[in-house]
């Protein structure tokens, strides 16, 4: 099978930790799960697979040095993962998630968080991260930010949809599809997923973000949603959202309060 497209972050990675923003905290909590569960502690290793700026795996690899593997298509998103974790405890490589560089089995962990919508083979992606998982132990694990969507960008996004500006999802379509896709029975050995959620109040967080940084980030096109918007349909959309938030939040000095929360969906293949 010839890989499919995907889209990269690679123009906008110096933005995108501004964007997508969770607590330090939060984090290690996160992260200490993800250890828990994979059973880190006993030696296996970890791929985050669309490491991105090393959200994820910066924390981890401090819990467990040379144990963490990241890896990207995008290199300057990698490029700025040596301010968060000390050199050689993390292992990066530029790779395509459609064609995993590693041997059968190898993972007791591998997460991906937010990377399948950008894939159009994404099936082909699930079907690379279970063979490189160990056989009945290994985890894939799929991290969802909920919530924390600004008035704005909702507004900029419903104008464009009105306008039919906004392309089909390149890859998957939502989560759900997801889910459903890994419960059914493979066509190679006739098994599925044995799929959980673990969607818990530690994992929630409130940030206060002004309404001009929100309108900085939309007018750089920091969104992936945004990128195939002609430059003119985009300006339009600014201009309308600006003046929606004179409308709505009175104060070019106003904020807005965004509530999220972390839920992880948890894989196993057991037959």
């Amino acid at each position: 099978m010839t890989p499919g497209r995907y889209q990269s972050f690679e123009a906008v990675a110096g933005d995108y930790d501004l964007t997508r923003v969770i607590p330090n905290a939060l984090l290690a909590e996160i992260t200490r799960l993800l250890s828990r569960e994979a059973k880190l502690a006993q030696g296996g290793l970890f791929l985050d697979a669309g490491v991105g700026t090393g959200r994820f795996a910066a924390p981890l690899a401090d819990a467990h040095p040379t144990q963490i593997i990241g890896i990207d298509i995008a290199p300057a998103m990698m490029a700025r993962i040596h301010r968060k974790s000390v050199p050689g405890r993390l292992s990066l490589a530029q790779a395509d998630l459609q064609r995993l560089p590693f041997g059968d089995g190898v993972f007791a962990g591998v997460l991906l968080v937010h990377i399948l919508h950008l894939i159009e083979q994404w099936p082909l992606v699930l079907t690379e991260v279970r063979r490189v998982l160990a056989p009945e132990t290994g985890i894939l694990f799929l991290g969802v930010e909920m919530g924390g969507r600004s008035a704005l960008i909702d507004f900029y996004y419903e104008q464009a949809r009105i306008r039919a500006l906004l392309p089909r999802s390149l890859g998957a379509p939502g989560l759900a599809q997801v889910l459903s896709y890994l419960s059914r029975p493979e066509c190679e050995g006739g098994t599925k997923a044995q799929v959980t959620t673990l969607d818990l109040p530690r994992l929630a967080w409130r940030r206060v973000v002004p309404i001009t940084r929100t309108l900085e980030a939309l007018s750089r096109r920091t969104y992936s949603q945004m990128w195939a918007i002609s430059d003119a349909a985009h300006q339009d959309l600014l201009a309308e959202t600006r003046t929606f938030a004179r409308r709505t939040f009175r104060r070019p000095d106003a904020v807005e309060v965004l509530k999220s929360r972390f839920v992880i969906h948890t894989a196993r293949w057991i037959p």
